[in-house]
């Protein structure tokens, strides 16, 4: 019995639109992937640049010329905290490279490890902006422009959590207690000289509305009496989600981080540090 071969389906027009805009939907966003990877991948050899350089000036004393027993040890000492210190004498070179980055940050075991910039007429200059000055989703680290290093009781930083664990992500790990007790200090450099943070609370937080009288973590950049510095602290304690037995009391430095973590909307995980070296 003679069977006529199929006939092959034809597109409508509606279904030719749809297949050729979920194409281009398609392409748009392998590109996009693509982009980013590649950007990324920039930007992190651009940031290891970055970090060498800020560690170049190390000066090791030479071990070509023999010394006496105690010019070594003093030697080993000098090595010993030229490694700390390092950052602060790269910050000429650090600076000439971008005149924006006022200070650095480092928290060890972790992946931050970032200039921190500061850009008094533009404040949120770097949150979508590399070292060179180019748009970039993770931005880099940024000093609240009211955080003024001469003179403030309490250094404000800003910084991206991304996905990939780049930028301020890290700070997530501060959320489970033993994660705090392995990650203790936070180092912060300025030109000024080098700065061991310890963290002293972790809290949750979000961007609240203008006219809400909730306490506002970010209205506290400019800390420079007893009395607002107290406010703070009873109110950074008060929310804290576990108790590090430590504080923190009027005439020491503080350093607070603050980074997005959506459990609300506009959330804000923050972190808050003293100086103890």
């Amino acid at each position: 019995m003679y069977r006529p071969h199929g006939k092959k389906k034809k597109f409508s027009f509606r279904e030719k639109l749809l297949l050729l805009f979920f194409f281009i939907i398609f392409a748009a966003s392998v590109t996009w992937l693509i982009v980013y990877r590649v950007n990324a991948a920039e930007n992190e050899a651009q940031m290891a640049a970055l970090r060498a350089s800020a560690l170049s000036s190390s000066q090791v004393p030479s071990s070509s010329t023999p010394q006496p027993s105690s010019q070594v040890k003093s030697a080993a000492a000098s090595s010993a905290s030229s490694a700390v210190s390092s950052t602060v004498r790269a910050f000429p070179q650090l600076q000439a490279k971008n005149s924006d980055i006022k200070a650095w940050i480092q928290i060890e075991g972790t992946a931050v490890n970032y200039p921190v910039m500061q850009t008094p007429k533009e404040p949120e200059y770097y949150l979508h902006r590399n070292l060179a000055k180019q748009a970039e989703s993770r931005g880099l680290p940024f000093l609240d422009v009211k955080s003024d290093l001469k003179k403030s009781k309490n250094y404000l930083v800003y910084g991206h959590n991304m996905r990939d664990g780049t930028a301020f992500a890290g700070l997530l790990g501060y959320l489970d207690k033993s994660f705090c007790k392995k990650h203790p200090i936070i180092h912060f450099d300025t030109q000024n000289g080098t700065g061991d943070y310890q963290v002293i609370a972790e809290f949750r937080s979000k961007i609240y509305r203008t006219d809400s009288k909730a306490f506002k973590y970010y209205q506290y950049a400019d800390i420079e009496t007893k009395n607002h510095f107290d406010t703070y602290i009873k109110n950074v304690k008060k929310r804290a989600d576990y108790d590090t037995g430590l504080t923190a009391s009027y005439g020491e430095q503080l350093l607070t981080l603050s980074t997005c973590y959506q459990f609300v909307k506009n959330g804000r995980l923050v972190i808050v540090a003293k100086k103890v070296k």
